[in-house]
């Protein structure tokens, strides 16, 4: 650690002890009870949260942690480059991470609050609101100079991953709910009087504290498992581009790209949130209040925008460069290039696909060896492989021999009727059925039948189109 890390890191341990001794000043000069002290810690949960979306944004990193993750718009995570604001870049591998932290702070630390209010009554009880109104001014603007002063000013952002600027939320939020449990769950806590409160704010003090100390290394034992971060940032990989003017340019078919958007932003529908919230809106529409229903309905539409979204940003903006025997993917909204296949070291594939069924269109999977010390980028597949996809392409043949492709313009996947007409009877079938519920008992079973035989019908109808 260098000289000047060490005073910084013992003014950022002070300031820990100084805002965790806030709420220790309430309880013994403003007679603080319990219930105020745990909405102050459910508002610095929540204002640490929100400083982490543009944390994660401005990072300049990546994280090999979240390549099994399921994170929102997740295959932008390949992505390089982003959009300048200023001096700065909010980087677009950043977006899932920050999509994360959204909805953490959207589902978590709301659904935290909930608990707080119905469970342990904490919202009716006598909560101080001015003075903790001021604590969480001052906590925003204390998160507001850190972040201005050191992330951004200090260029932190340019050391630390996404992940890892977002991590204190994690351990915030752990610390909540470790808190809230014995509160829950037992009377004597709840209406316990100075002592109990003290010993939880002296227990937050002391996670925050060992957190604080065991930031820059995985330490040992359960408590540094669950509140050190393990550091696992990475450099970001460039792609160097040849140099001189391409030999050939390609860009995706707009209208097959709207195709796929749309396509992709319905696929949102078929994850299991997606049937989740379906069978959720169907049950309120049908049995309690169709209002109620407006609710998960609004988080499926943002879902299809979010999927519709996220696949225009992977395809839509993308240009295909050849020069001479090495190809390139170059995103022309990002102005970065993001892939370079050697083409003599390329195997190539057409799949079969929908949006080329309808739009008249072919996309090419590349896929060539990649050296340990390669250029290009890594894969998500196998360490011994890198993928890629160049298309779709209207004029097939054209594209083929511009770019120097490896495959043959008449290798496209033939239809295959048998299946699609099986698959198309059987789909037929099962759609009928909450007809025929509803014909017999004038219910509204019906809608629940058919949200759920949209599980049975919607994969058969897929089938059915992919193969015609």
């Amino acid at each position: 650690m260098s000289g000047r890390a060490t005073p910084r890191r013992h003014l950022a341990f002070l300031a820990v002890v100084a805002a965790n001794c806030y709420p220790l000043a309430g309880v013994l000069f403003f007679e603080w009870d319990l219930a105020t002290v745990l909405v102050l810690y459910w508002l610095e949960m929540g204002v640490a949260a929100a400083w982490g979306v543009p944390k994660a944004l401005l990072s300049v990193p990546r994280d090999e942690a979240l390549s099994g993750y399921r994170l929102p718009m997740r295959g932008l995570r390949e992505k390089r480059g982003g959009w300048s604001v200023g001096d700065h870049t909010l980087y677009v591998h950043n977006v899932p991470t920050a999509l994360l932290q959204l909805a953490m702070l959207g589902l978590v630390w709301l659904g935290i609050g909930g608990y707080f209010g119905y469970v342990l009554g904490l919202w009716g009880a006598r909560v101080a609101p001015l003075t903790v109104g001021v604590g969480a001014l001052g906590m925003v603007v204390a998160h507001g100079v850190s972040f201005a002063r050191d992330y951004v000013g200090e260029r932190e952002y340019e050391r630390v991953s996404a992940r890892m600027a977002v991590a204190h939320t994690g351990q915030q939020t752990l610390v909540v709910l470790l808190l809230a449990v014995p509160v829950g769950a037992s009377e004597t806590v709840r209406t316990g009087g100075l002592a109990v409160v003290v010993g939880v704010v002296a227990a937050k003090l002391a996670t925050e504290t060992y957190a604080h100390w065991v930031a820059d290394g995985p330490g040992d034992g359960v408590l540094a498992a669950l509140l050190g971060t393990r550091d696992t940032t990475v450099a970001a990989p460039a792609v160097p581009v040849p140099d001189g003017d391409p030999d050939a340019v390609r860009t995706p078919d707009a209208r097959a790209v709207r195709v796929e958007c749309a396509l992709a932003g319905l696929a949102a529908l078929a994850t299991r949130p997606g049937l989740l919230c379906a069978l959720l809106a169907a049950f309120l529409i049908a049995f309690v209040d169709p209002l109620l229903g407006l609710a998960p309905v609004a988080i499926l539409l943002v879902g299809c925008c979010f999927g519709a979204a996220g696949r225009y940003l992977r395809r839509g903006p993308m240009s295909f460069r050849r020069y001479g025997d090495t190809l390139v993917g170059y995103d022309r909204l990002l102005d970065e290039p993001q892939w370079r296949a050697p083409l003599e070291a390329c195997e190539g594939s057409i799949p079969r696909r929908l949006v080329d069924r309808y739009a008249g269109t072919a996309l090419v999977e590349l896929d060539w060896s990649a050296p340990a010390d390669s250029p290009w980028p890594d894969s998500g597949y196998d360490p011994e492989r890198t993928r890629a996809t160049a298309g779709p392409f209207s004029a097939f043949s054209s594209a083929v021999v511009a770019l120097d492709l490896p495959v043959a313009p008449s290798a496209r996947p033939e239809p295959n009727r048998t299946v699609t007409y099986a698959a198309g009877g059987l789909a037929a079938v099962f759609a009928a059925l909450p007809l025929l519920v509803w014909r017999a008992t004038h219910l509204g079973n019906a809608i629940i039948v058919a949200v759920l035989l949209l599980t049975v019908v919607g994969p058969l109808a897929v089938v059915a189109l992919y193969y015609l």
